[in-house]
């Protein structure tokens, strides 16, 4: 698909991307523009970062960790992506915890380890720091995603104090 885009596309857009993806998908997106005549710089590499600022890099990583279950452990290609980016046992428990109904246990089963790889968590400073590591890979436009928090009293006041917490 990559290899495609580089032959037609402006740019791709990413989502779960750890530090390796950026470099992956150039290196994909650079045999579909010589194959067209085109020069790889020339496409844009976009990402979807999920993205939980906190007090704490561990208080981030709790409450981030239920909505790395719910796509790990309900999507088929989200679980084989966690699984492809160094997590198959951590997906594989996912995975059956969610399939035999128990999400909390599917939320346990989320080591911080894949937290980290494939999001962008922590303090604001962490979040700034990791966000300009995902540019450095060659990510050239990381997008922030924040999650919303079901029962949240003000969704719109945590998108805007995420998105401020991480500007540069």
């Amino acid at each position: 698909m990559l290899a495609l885009c580089g032959e037609v596309a402006q740019g791709v857009l990413l989502i779960w991307s750890t530090l390796e993806s950026g470099h992956r998908a150039a290196e994909h997106l650079a045999i579909g523009a010589q194959r067209a005549g085109r020069r790889p710089e020339e496409i844009d590499i976009a990402s979807l970062l999920l993205c939980n600022v906190a007090a704490s890099r561990q208080e981030a990583f709790d409450t981030m960790r239920p909505t790395v279950a719910f796509f790990t452990g309900f999507f088929p290609r989200y679980n084989r992506l966690m699984a492809e980016s160094g997590f198959s046992e951590a997906a594989q428990a996912i995975r059956a915890a969610w399939l035999h109904g128990d999400q909390a246990e599917a939320a346990r089963a989320v080591p911080d380890a894949l937290l980290a790889a494939v999001g962008v968590v922590g303090t604001p400073a962490e979040c700034r720091e990791r966000i300009e590591a995902y540019r450095r890979s060659g990510i050239a436009l990381p997008i922030i995603l924040p999650p919303l928090r079901s029962g949240g009293l003000n969704p719109k006041q945590e998108v805007m104090d995420t998105l401020r917490a991480c500007a540069p």
